[in-house]
């Protein structure tokens, strides 16, 4: 999503009934996290530089479940931390699953990524999502066994990536693995050299209409991670005339509405067996510093827009594999 957020935001907020506040009795937490400025560096064993990010638990009402709860990382979009966040708190919480929702963005001194993804990078993202599994798996109300994490659009980069072992080897600062990926339209150009996953399951949900991340590199990568059927473990689900962000709150009264940045829908970013990236398409090395320039030429505009079918079907799909995974 991106141009005239704030503008956009109030209006609909005045407007509509698109604004979803923070639950009643949520819980602030910090969580001790790292920066990257690439992935690269974090897969190269950098240290990064430490930060400290808050994150907001969300526990599931009086009377559903019983601690100790099972319960996701919740990783937000490039508009940041906001309603489409407290939704899904309210909705999953509702349904017996505990909610810490992490702001990658504040702590770092950043409103939104919209214009510039690399203000905060998907390895900062990555860093705070095996952060927010430290802090749930010392809480004495959650179940450590049943930890999940579930993101959208650039949430979503780290919630898929946290998947595969090499990642997470170098984000988690324990031997703790998420038990199982939620991805909301994930920008799935990135290739490992060794794309192997730590075999918990992962559901990828896109839009058949979205060219922002188009379905099809979600694909490839499944297919690219473990043979033509690719890895068992790997679920993609395409909802048909649904469009980047379908789900989201505030764009529940738009079924199209055209972004003003470019997003990487062409790009393929291949890492070599020295560790190094390379864009295919154009052959150019890329790291933290040329990163924007090597990607403008494989981004285009899109589109964004509301799907209520689509948002029904995906969240009906989310409590399918949640309870398919006794969570």
């Amino acid at each position: 999503m991106g141009g005239n957020r704030s503008a956009l935001a109030l209006a609909l907020c005045l407007a509509t009934a698109a604004c979803v506040a923070r639950p009643d009795g949520s819980e602030t937490r910090t969580l001790e996290s790292r920066s990257y400025g690439f992935i690269g560096e974090l897969l190269g064993g950098e240290p990064g530089s430490p930060v400290t990010v808050e994150a907001s638990l969300t526990l599931p009402p009086p009377g559903v479940g019983a601690p100790p709860y099972p319960a996701l990382v919740l990783l937000h979009s490039s508009n940041g931390q906001g309603s489409q966040d407290w939704l899904y708190a309210r909705r999953l919480s509702e349904a017996g699953i505990a909610v810490l929702a992490v702001d990658s963005f504040d702590g770092r001194g950043v409103s939104h990524t919209v214009r510039d993804q690399t203000l905060v990078s998907t390895a900062s993202m990555l860093a705070d999502a095996f952060g927010g599994l430290d802090v749930l798996s010392a809480d004495p109300r959650i179940d450590p066994a049943r930890i999940g994490v579930l993101g959208f659009s650039k949430g979503a980069i780290a919630a898929l990536y946290a998947a595969y072992r090499p990642v997470a080897a170098r984000a988690a600062r324990s031997s703790r693995r998420f038990a199982l990926h939620l991805a909301y339209y994930p920008w799935c150009g990135l290739r490992l050299h060794e794309p192997v996953t730590t075999g918990a399951p992962v559901l990828i949900q896109t839009g058949a209409l979205d060219d922002l991340v188009p379905p099809e590199r979600c694909a490839e990568l499944i297919a690219a991670s473990r043979g033509a059927a690719g890895p068992p473990n790997m679920r993609l689900v395409v909802l048909p005339e649904a469009r980047h962000a379908f789900d989201h709150p505030m764009l529940s009264m738009f079924g199209n509405l055209p972004i003003s940045a470019p997003s990487p829908a062409f790009c393929r970013l291949q890492q070599q067996a020295d560790g190094s990236f390379v864009e295919t398409s154009s052959g150019r090395a890329v790291n933290g510093a040329n990163l924007n320039e090597a990607l403008a030429g494989c981004s285009r505009m899109g589109h964004a827009g509301g799907n209520e079918a689509a948002d029904s079907a995906a969240f009906e799909n989310t409590l399918a594999f949640l309870n398919a995974a006794e969570f």
